[in-house]
């Protein structure tokens, strides 16, 4: 069945007769009539069944007298299939009108008879009048399918629904979902009045009446109807008035209702409880409001501590800076001192010579220490740099040509992978220390067992540059990472070391917003991962 009815489509009508001339001077005599006709033709029985099949067709005119396979046995065929018997077939024949050539014609199927020669009028009228037979047939079959639709649509349908008289609302039909609703039957309901269901059938009433003399329609109603066993249930109608009757379509809204009501006792007891816990705030404001004139109090004791506090770490600073500073001289004139003790001396015992050593140790560790002091106080004092665009391939060239001796020595592999970041905005100081110390670090710890292969990478990701540097060295033992990154603290001790390059190095990134991480396992080698904000400006400290 088609989805909608177009009345004024053109219609098949099908022309059969064993003579080409005679086709086209039916088809030219039927054309006159309008456009809403199309016109297939065949000369032979057997294209005829198969076209009928095939197509959907209007109207036949059929030839009695054809070879092969007369119209007479066309008709019975097309009568006795189930697809082709209700198609109606008009013999159009020159034989001698008489009652058993006709009787034969009506009992193999046809409809009605045109004699030859044909008379223009009477053929285009039966034409015209079987066309306009089917297309009402069409229009009654679109709108049976319709019905059938909709009947589906309102017994399926999970809302009640029901049509009332006029006057008195009583209900002459209703759907089955009031079963499962309200426990009526459609056989229960019908002759009954909707307003006996209603729980307040009189607000109902006079709205329905107003509504019949204000737009015969009321919409979104609300009411309570009573079910088969008592039980009440909410519903929101929608009623219209037409051709003498109400029809109403309502919604099940009982559980919004019971939310409601559930959410208005809420609300009331909540107005209750903000009302006493106002009281209760106002006390407690009154015990805050001298809490608040305590705290201030306390506050301004904290920032007058914290402005010592300030004044004592910075002259704490100066202190260890002087105090190194000054350190430097006699500790030169110790190692002056300790050369010449050592030239005056001469040849002496291995002894002495020991005691000498031992004590120029002593000194080259008390000077090393004082540098390293001095490094960690000038990292704290420096003022912040300004943040410029550094080319990292230039950079590394620079880090390498200047420890070109040590990478010599060691024989260190470096591998470098920049992608598409080749430019950082950031200190070029700072930059240069972090890769420096690292570098360095991979290099000096060093695995005995093979030639070192440092891996540095550097990459884009979201809005952030990440910069690795991977060893193939000693490794770290994880458990001691807590310790990684603090002053003077030590992973290995066989090779010269002051302890700070990662305190450094940490404390470096983490002035510009960054991060560091490490991944290291012992006899494989370590992963230092710095990431950093794409533009990396120094954070102020105070």
């Amino acid at each position: 069945m088609q989805d909608k009815f177009v009345p004024n489509i053109p219609v098949n009508i099908l022309l059969v007769d064993d003579k080409r001339e005679n086709l086209y001077a039916l088809r030219q005599l039927l054309q006159e009539e309008g456009a809403n006709m199309n016109f297939l033709e065949t000369t032979s029985g057997p294209e005829a069944l198969k076209i009928a099949l095939e197509k959907e067709v209007a109207l036949i005119l059929l030839d009695v007298q054809m070879p092969e396979m007369d119209g007479f046995e066309v008709a019975r065929l097309l009568k006795s299939n189930k697809k082709t018997s209700l198609i109606p077939v008009i013999f159009v024949t020159a034989m001698s009108y008489e009652i058993p050539f006709v009787l034969k014609g009506y009992e193999q199927g046809a409809v009605d008879y045109l004699l030859k020669p044909l008379n223009p009028a009477i053929t285009r009228a039966k034409v015209k009048a079987f066309v306009k037979l089917h297309l009402q047939q069409k229009e009654l079959e679109y709108k049976n399918s319709l019905l059938e639709n909709l009947g589906l649509l309102v017994n399926n349908s999970l809302d009640p629904m029901a049509i009332l008289s006029e006057d008195d609302f009583t209900i002459s039909i209703s759907n089955p979902s009031w079963e499962n609703l309200l426990g009526y039957s459609p056989s229960e309901l019908n002759g009954k009045p909707f307003l006996d269901l209603v729980l307040k059938s009189n607000e109902l009433q006079q709205a329905l009446e107003t509504a019949k003399n204000n737009g015969h329609v009321l919409n979104n109603y609300e009411c309570e109807l009573i079910g088969k066993n008592g039980q009440q249930k909410w519903f929101t109608w929608t009623f219209v008035l037409k051709n003498g009757k109400w029809y109403g379509n309502g919604r099940d809204i009982t559980e919004r209702k019971n939310a409601e009501m559930a959410l208005y006792r809420a609300n009331e007891d909540l107005e209750k409880r903000v009302k006493e816990r106002t009281a209760e705030l106002i006390q407690a404001n009154k015990e805050l409001k001298g809490e608040i004139e305590k705290r201030a109090k306390a506050e301004e004791t904290l920032r007058k501590n914290n402005e010592m506090l300030t004044r004592t770490n910075r002259d704490l600073d100066n202190f260890v800076y002087t105090a190194s500073h000054d350190l430097k001289l006699p500790i030169a004139n110790m190692e002056g001192l300790i050369q010449t003790l050592n030239e005056e001396l001469g040849e002496h015992s291995q002894d002495i010579q020991a005691i000498l050593d031992m004590l120029n140790t002593s000194v080259l560790q008390l000077k090393s220490t004082v540098q390293d002091l001095l490094r960690i106080i000038q990292i704290q004092k420096e003022p912040e740099e300004k943040s410029e665009k550094v080319d990292c391939a230039e950079l590394m060239e620079e880090i390498k040509l200047s420890i070109k001796e040590l990478i010599e020595s060691s024989d260190a592999e470096i591998i470098e992978d920049f992608g598409q970041c080749t430019q950082l905005e950031i200190s070029k100081a700072s930059l240069k220390s972090i890769i420096y110390n690292l570098l360095t670090n991979a290099i000096k710890y060093k695995s005995p067992d093979r030639k070192p292969v440092i891996e540095i990478r550097l990459k884009e990701e979201n809005a952030h540059a990440i910069l690795s540097i991977k060893d193939n060295g000693l490794g770290i033992n994880m458990q001691n990472k807590d310790k990684l990154f603090t002053m003077f603290k030590r992973m290995h001790d066989h090779v010269e070391g002051s302890g700070i390059g990662l305190y450094i190095v940490k404390r470096t990134v983490e002035k510009y917003g960054g991060e560091i991480e490490v991944e290291s396992e012992v006899g494989k080698g370590s992963t230092f991962t710095i990431i950093l904000p794409k533009v990396s400006a120094p954070v102020s400290s105070s």
